[in-house]
């Protein structure tokens, strides 16, 4: 224990050491919260609790193999038995608690199918009452599942329907998993104790990101026991549409008042010009704790820059800038706020033949785009694509002035993009071959271990690059325009917008470059505690 609690700092090690009982840790961007965590872990294994009595739940599959991978790595040696640590996702835990209850569990991968077909049916017995489309019934139905808010009434018939369909097919959904879980455990004195004597210690990571349904879950199998030892960021609350809400871990102390809390204040990750530039921009949220946040190292000079995107060839200068960090052994990414903003950046990379790695496709991957070029192929050779396309667009109803069209902004840009494209070709037998070769041309582009990578802000979360490259640091685009306008509450999204782009600047190792236009700049600058310059960026 002497050599583990040595590599911490005096918050790190204030919070790996302290009593039984609920505990919060509070983590900013960069403060060590899994060296934290597998500190905590020794602690307990070191006052004698045994390892297969101690659970621990991540969020995602990632982020529970890289911790079990460094519990083994740096526990293994010290701990007999340290594999038999519960380390499970959420639902993997959720999903064994109603396996263990001998519930059937046959989970539907995708239910938008079976949304769509539970409207229909809806709709044939009821043609005067309209449900909602498909994605709005999903956001009902998670809304009445995890938070236990019923839904409209133009909703209920459908999604009564949906239900049915379950039944028929004896599945459950995603939600029904974390939900049925904790009501299983709330409701069934057997399975609760069974479970809440399996776990003497329950250690929960990334706890700013539950939703309701998982907070009753892990309360649950916490029991009257309360050692809860949570650790997560409130000024990373990044997650409202999946149900996630800042009030939560502000409000631990609410269902624990006897809870330790401790906040750990050092960003190691950051050069601290950036760490400053993160904890200006965060301050002006209401909805958080204050905290101190300071740098943990030295950084180089000026680590934070901007390119003005008013020159046709701002891509470009990106991309190069990329392929000078890979090129010297280093690692960059291209961050924005939605899939969209990252267009102009895989064309230029594609162009100058510089591989990459992404989950986020190209407009002309799109599968909506990918259905149209091959309808063309049937078309007449001697046709202009522009007006096959456009025709065949409509022909499906993809038109923003349609009542049955059912496309995001995001997927009509791609469809514009393409009509755009297609209007310089020729005829059809050219524009396929062009959108062929294109599509060809990313595919072989597209290598997991290329140093340069493109996410959104929302998937960045939890990773680091010593470059990063925020695109679209504009105004109405971060903080994006339509996240504030269908806002319930424009001032509590707004803060959630904040939280967003301080997940973005705090990804940044050495050097951060903002792509701006000068012209209207994103009010995120301001608040940072800068103004924006042709070529770079200067305190105000």
């Amino acid at each position: 224990m002497v050599d583990i609690l040595a590599t911490l700092d005096p918050e790190q090690r204030a919070a790996a050491m302290l009593p039984d009982g609920p505990a919060q840790i509070i983590a900013p961007a960069g403060s060590g919260k899994t060296t934290t965590l597998v500190a905590r872990l020794a602690v307990l294994l070191d006052r004698g609790v045994p390892p297969d009595r101690i659970g621990v739940v991540t969020f995602n599959r990632e982020a529970a193999a890289e911790l079990a991978s460094r519990v083994a790595g740096q526990l293994g040696e010290r701990w007999e038995g340290t594999t038999r640590i519960e380390v499970r996702t959420l639902h993997a835990m959720a999903r064994q608690v109603l396996l263990d209850a001998g519930r059937v569990v046959d989970l539907v991968a995708d239910r938008q199918p079976l949304l769509r077909a539970a409207r229909r049916e809806a709709l044939a017995a009821q043609p005067e009452l309209v449900p909602p489309e498909a994605a709005e019934l999903d956001a009902h139905l998670s809304r009445w599942k995890v938070e236990r808010i019923p839904p409209p009434h133009a909703a209920r018939a459908a999604l009564d329907a949906y239900a049915e369909l379950l039944v028929h097919r004896g599945a459950m959904d995603f939600d029904d998993l974390v939900a049925g879980a904790a009501d299983l455990l709330e409701t069934d004195p057997t399975v609760r104790s069974r479970w809440q004597t399996r776990f003497m210690h329950l250690a929960v990571d990334e706890f700013q990101d539950v939703d309701a349904a998982q907070l009753r879950f892990v309360r649950a199998l916490a029991g009257e026991r309360a050692n809860l030892f949570v650790v997560g960021d409130d000024d990373q609350t990044i997650y409202a549409w999946r149900l996630a809400d800042v009030r939560r871990i502000l409000g631990f102390r609410d269902w624990y008042p006897a809870a330790r809390r401790v906040i750990l204040a050092t960003n190691y990750r950051c050069p601290p010009e950036i760490v400053g530039a993160g904890r200006r921009l965060i301050e002006h949220n209401r909805e958080r704790f204050a905290k101190p946040i300071r740098a943990g190292r030295d950084g180089p000079p000026a680590p934070i820059g901007a390119i003005a995107t008013v020159s046709d060839d701002w891509p470009d200068r990106l991309v190069r800038l990329a392929a000078a960090e890979a090129d010297a052994g280093g690692r960059a990414c291209f961050l924005a706020r939605t899939r969209t903003e990252l267009t102009p950046i895989l064309l230029a990379l594609a162009h100058a033949g510089i591989p990459h790695t992404t989950a986020v496709p190209a407009p002309i991957e799109a599968p909506f785009v990918v259905a149209l070029i091959d309808a063309v192929r049937a078309e007449p050779r001697d046709m202009h694509p522009f007006s096959a396309l456009r025709r065949l667009r409509r022909a499906r109803g993809w038109d923003r002035a349609s009542p049955e069209d059912q496309l995001g902004d995001d997927e009509h840009a791609a469809l514009d993009a393409l009509l755009g494209w297609a209007a310089a070709a020729r005829d059809v037998p050219s524009f396929l071959r062009a959108a062929d070769a294109m599509r060809a041309r990313l595919a072989d582009l597209r290598r997991p271990d290329a140093p340069i990578e493109l996410l959104t802000a929302h998937g960045a979360k939890g990773r680091e690059w010593p470059l990063v490259i925020l695109l679209g640091w504009e105004a109405e685009r971060f903080p994006n325009r339509r996240a504030l306008r269908d806002a319930i509450d424009p001032n509590r999204a707004m803060e959630e917008e904040r939280r967003l782009a301080y997940v973005a600047v705090t990804r940044a190792t050495r050097r951060l470059v903002l792509a701006i236009d000068p012209a209207r700049p994103s009010p995120f600058l301001a608040e940072m505690g800068y103004s924006p310059t042709a070529g770079a960026t200067r305190p105000r």
